[in-house]
């Protein structure tokens, strides 16, 4: 009989997505295939480098080089037109690991991502064209960076309307999805005044979060990392972040296995 295709949906959450990391690795190292893959905002950026490169330690150097770096990508401010930050750092860092001229087509596995057309309100799935383009679009949080234009339309973060796109890598082809969530929402008490940057982004992340039930619902396993305690800007946290998606992993290991008929 025929093993089944597996598809693995990675949702937003922006420094709570480096988890994703972890996830991987563990299903790496377990031999558990991943045929196909989608992404948000964070999961997006991290499915898409995946894709491209299937070297989960070349992932883990660039999180961590990100965040002890990360005031550098978040200062690229501009006048505000669509978005506070232009982008263009994490444009060019998105060109660099993924490769200016990658298109969806030469990616190793199969791989879409989601974002909103912010004229119609209506969800996007990206699946042709250069990768780092769409996955810019995919992981542009509303407000905080500017809004770019594909294919005629103007796109924001896709976690407006899907934080973790389940159904989208089922309509890939997928038999069996895994469904990384890191967005329970729960404030970080650890009394650092906030900003607006810090601000706009809970504010984003706690509309995103109500969609969650849904989003997942189809989900053949859920692993949902306990990255409460951690800010959505902690980017400098990126080691713990994806020791958290590891232990996450391992902990439903056996049932992805078992489901799986995998020894």
């Amino acid at each position: 009989m025929a093993r089944k295709k597996v598809g693995l949906a990675l949702g937003g959450g922006a420094a709570r997505g480096l988890a994703h990391i972890g996830v991987l690795d563990v299903l790496e190292r377990e031999e558990i295939p991943i045929d196909m893959i989608a992404g948000t905002s964070m999961g997006a950026i991290v499915g898409s480098i995946y894709s491209r490169t299937r070297n989960v330690k070349l992932m883990r150097e660039l999180a961590i080089a990100f965040g002890s770096r990360k005031i550098r990508y978040f200062s690229d401010f501009t006048v505000p037109r669509t978005g506070l930050i232009k982008g263009h750092r994490i444009e060019n860092e998105l060109r660099t690991a993924i490769g200016a001229d990658t298109r969806f087509r030469d990616l190793s596995i199969p791989f879409s991502c989601v974002a909103v057309d912010i004229d119609t309100g209506e969800e996007i799935v990206i699946k042709e064209g250069k990768v780092w383009e769409a996955v810019r679009a995919s992981a542009s949080v509303p407000v905080v960076f500017t809004v770019p234009k594909l294919d005629g339309r103007y796109l924001v973060d896709g976690g407006l309307l899907n934080p973790v796109p389940t159904k989208t890598v089922r309509d890939m082809g997928a038999d069996f999805i895994i469904s990384v969530n890191v967005l329970p929402y729960k404030s970080v008490s650890d009394n650092r005044e906030p900003n607006i940057f810090s601000i706009m982004m809970k504010a984003f992340y706690i509309l995103d979060s109500k969609f969650i039930e849904t989003s997942i619902q189809g989900s053949d396993v859920v692993i949902q990392p306990d990255v409460t305690a951690i800010a959505f800007t902690d980017f400098q946290r990126a080691e713990e972040c994806i020791e958290k998606g590891e232990l996450a992993a391992w902990s439903l290991l056996p049932e992805i296995k078992r489901k799986l008929s995998i020894r």
